[in-house]
């Protein structure tokens, strides 16, 4: 397989994965558990969040901003903060369920 191809494989699922966490965590966790070669795409969102505050920092430093813009920047990155840490625990919850009912019933 040339490697062209391997990347657009890899970039195709990847996306396919994460736009089913994004909208429909349930059932892409669960299909995270049954192809573990899919756990890395879980820790994504954390990946979005390193990428914000970078994202953040090169702003803070190019752009100088006084007043209501300042807080209008201030309210978003926040938001999107927090939705990012909350979709990162509900994943992350998702998984650890799924992980624990997978375990139980092969013990049981």
């Amino acid at each position: 397989m040339k490697k062209s191809t391997l990347l657009v494989f890899i970039s195709y699922t990847w996306l396919k994965t994460l736009s089913g966490l994004t909208f429909h965590p349930y059932l892409s966790t669960r299909n995270i558990v049954r192809r573990p070669v899919l756990f890395p795409i879980v820790f994504s969102p954390l990946l979005g969040l390193s990428v914000l505050f970078v994202a953040g920092r090169i702003a803070a430093t190019l752009i100088t901003t006084y007043g209501i813009s300042r807080q209008i920047i201030a309210i978003l990155l926040g938001t999107v903060l927090l939705s990012i840490l909350f979709w990162q625990l509900l994943i992350l919850y998702l998984l650890g369920s799924f992980l624990f009912a997978l375990w139980v019933s092969k013990n049981s």
